[in-house]
């Protein structure tokens, strides 16, 4: 059971009314579009691929200038490209949990540094492997580690960052060559089974070090430090496009491409110096949650290439994985299946995306909930309360996208309609976020671990860790 412990709110005195948890809707109605996609897709393996910390308008796909991703480029080109898909999170626990689960972060409760995934939750893994798929996956990134649970359901589990000797010239760095290494020995091992595998890249993430040509491409004399910074941050998203792009190249030479159902997308964004913020985990401003998504289904699916402009969240993948693979749906998601969509049918809108910061917290310990900040993004708002709710914050997102213009005392009947919504939604979790009267922290006392020390010596060479 997951312990509750309450947090003192400056709004003392309100109680907190009966808490729900949001259900999902039915996988999508049967139609001829539908059944040709679901039986183009039978007996498909499932890959996601996820690059880290990758700003969505960083991709050449999604606008950006510089040549960064040309050959994810070309693969989102043959894919179903969502515009406009949120992050439940700016951190790599807890957006990867909602990921995996189809929960919000105030369900699952993995939103402490050191909480780990609740043994009760449904996971992704756990359902495919009961489905007769093998799962693997390879991760560069420290949090995702069987120190914190996320072994769960795999039949293998590549912690490929341990694999890096730490010193004082690679600060954690990982590359995408490990992780690319070890899949493609694997998919060439496994190439005639059906499975799903997660890979997660930590590049772009920092430390921006790629190796040269990379490193050096984007930077121009007379630079700034913030632009310099940014320029190395676009090399490494470079190379990883560049890693990613010879696997996918090799996962269609072994026939793979052909017989799988391929996402990708990123955990969540970067910042660099947008409202004073450099990097992610504190912020929820749209340049660290709003995150490139994309889906590719087998050829026999019917499924032509296009872009699809509706909103959508990272806790919409595993309902739409399951219902395109014709699997049944655990009771437990809050996410909704955009099969319908992906068919080229109409489909229910999403109202808005919600997205939760982490409180900081550099000890390990149980996160500070004045510091934790939320966002809810409608098709032309986007609502941020933090402060325990005393920082009120409305965008146009059409007229403001940089989010630069507060309105929330200019338009006050749409500030007013923006916190009903997100008072709706907050019913809907299994605790009350902590921005509302009578809000709580979701903390999983007994899921509360301390990873052993490798792990430990990663998070501090990212930065996690003091």
């Amino acid at each position: 059971m997951l312990l509750l412990l309450p947090v003192s709110l400056h709004m003392c005195g309100c109680g907190r009314p009966p808490q729900g948890v949001y259900t999902p809707a039915e996988p999508a109605a049967s139609g001829a579009e539908v059944t040709q996609v679901r039986a183009g897709a039978q007996g498909a393996n499932l890959i996601v691929i996820a690059l880290d910390a990758a700003r969505v308008d960083h991709f050449g796909v999604y606008g950006y200038a510089r040549d960064t991703t040309p050959h994810l480029d070309r693969f989102l080109a043959e894919s179903i490209i969502f515009e406009d898909a949120h992050s439940q999170a700016p951190n790599t626990k807890a957006s990867v949990s909602s990921l995996l689960t189809s929960q919000f972060p105030d369900t699952h409760g993995v939103v402490g540094m050191y909480v780990a995934l609740p043994s009760e939750l449904s996971v992704l893994p756990e359902v495919l492997r009961a489905q007769g798929f093998r799962t693997v996956c390879f991760s560069a990134n420290p949090f995702l580690s069987s120190s914190f649970a996320f072994g769960r359901g795999f039949d293998e589990f590549h912690e490929v960052f341990r694999d890096v000797h730490l010193d004082v010239n690679q600060l954690g760095r990982v590359p995408a060559e490990l992780v690319a290494a070890r899949a493609s020995d694997w998919f060439r091992e496994h190439q005639d089974e059906r499975f799903f595998a997660y890979l997660h890249f930590l590049e772009p993430h920092d430390p921006y070090e790629p190796p040269e040509p990379f490193l050096s491409r984007y930077v121009s004399e007379g630079e700034s430090e913030a632009d310099r910074l940014m320029a190395h941050y676009d090399g490494n998203l470079a190379y990883a496009d560049s890693v990613v792009g010879s696997l996918l190249a090799e996962i269609e030479e072994l026939g793979l491409m052909e017989r799988s159902v391929i996402v990708f997308l990123a955990d969540h964004g970067e910042a660099f110096g947008e409202h004073g913020y450099f990097g992610h985990t504190g912020s929820v401003y749209t340049e660290t949650t709003r995150v490139p998504l994309a889906f590719r289904l087998p050829p026999a699916s019917g499924i032509e290439a296009g872009r699809l402009s509706m909103m959508v969240s990272v806790v919409d993948v595993m309902p739409t994985a399951l219902d395109v693979l014709g699997l049944p749906f655990p009771p437990t998601m809050q996410g909704r299946s955009l099969l319908a969509p992906l068919a080229g049918l109409p489909a229910e809108q999403h109202t808005y995306a919600v997205s939760r910061s982490r409180g900081s917290d550099e000890t390990g310990g149980v996160e500070r909930p004045e510091e934790v900040t939320y966002a809810l993004t409608t098709s032309q708002y986007t609502l941020l309360l933090g402060g325990l709710g005393k920082r009120v914050e409305v965008y146009d997102r059409v007229r403001d996208p940089g989010q630069r213009n507060n309105i929330a005392r200019l338009e006050e009947d749409v500030t007013r309609q923006l916190l009903r919504q997100f008072e709706a939604w907050g019913h809907t979790q299994r605790v009350r976020p902590v921005v509302l009267p009578g809000g709580e922290v979701l903390v999983a006392q007994e899921q509360m671990v301390t990873p052993e020390a490798r792990t430990q010596e990663h998070l501090k060479a990212l930065g996690y860790l003091k």
